[in-house]
Parts: C-alpha cells; structure tokens; sequence
C-alpha cells in the first residue's frame, strides 16, 4: 500500500504566529523586472528546508523572519483579522470595453505589478484587446 499523504494545513494562531503543517515547502521569491520596471517573473530566490511543521510570523517583529520567535506575545500583537465579509462584487470596481469587463478588487492585489505589463490591464480593457491562445 502507498505510503498515505499527509494533510496539509495553514492555521492562524489567535493573536499569533501562521501554523503550517504537512510539509509544505516555502520559498522566498523575488519580482524580476525588465529595463523599463514592468515585472517579467516571479523567481525563487530562496529555498527553505522541507519540514514537516514550522510557524510563521504574522506580527512583523520576529527577528528569525521568515518563523516566529514569540515576539508576538511581548508586544502584545493584535491578530484580529479586520478583512470585509463583503462579497467580491460589491468590493470591486469594474472596467469595461467593447470587448472585455475586468472586475478587480485592489484589497486582493498581491502587488507583483503583473497588471502594469503592456501599458496596464485597465488600459488594454479599454482598447479591448483580444486575447488567443494561438
């Protein structure tokens, strides 16, 4: 019988650290532009070892950052998530033309500047573009 694979899972500890379990691997990653700064890639700058459990730090303080330290008990860190419950349509602006919608809520950016290639999204909305896959 194959060896069973174990659950992975990332739990947010109250007032603390992310706990992840199940070995899963982490990696620091760094934004690859061109000459003019549009981002070209994502690439792995770091490798972490695999282990099977780690914390991460969730209160910025940490002098082990990526993992946490437990400074998050000595400031007295706040974890409470204040995210919107709102759903994502009602949050997001949307961007028309004649031949495409864009509907884009900059709270879930995750600001790799992936959007600003080729004059920015917003723009080739606006121009329509159309997009092959040939």
């Amino acid at each position: 019988m194959a060896a069973e694979k174990k659950q992975q899972k990332i739990k947010i500890i109250k007032d603390g650290p992310y706990r992840v379990t199940g070995a899963l691997p982490l990696y620091e990653q760094v934004i690859v532009t061109d000459e003019a700064g549009h981002t070209l890639e994502l690439m792995d700058e770091k490798e972490y070892p695999l282990q099977e459990s780690y914390t991460l730090c969730r209160c910025g303080s940490s002098k082990k950052k990526p993992f946490c330290d437990g400074t998050h008990r000595k400031i007295g860190f706040d974890g409470t998530e204040t995210a919107s419950r709102k759903p994502f349509l009602e949050k997001a602006e949307i961007f028309e033309g004649p031949e495409l919608k864009l509907t884009d809520a900059h709270e879930f950016c995750d600001h790799s500047r992936f959007c600003l290639r080729a004059g920015g999204i917003r723009d080739l909305i606006q121009k329509s573009y159309v997009f092959s896959s040939s």
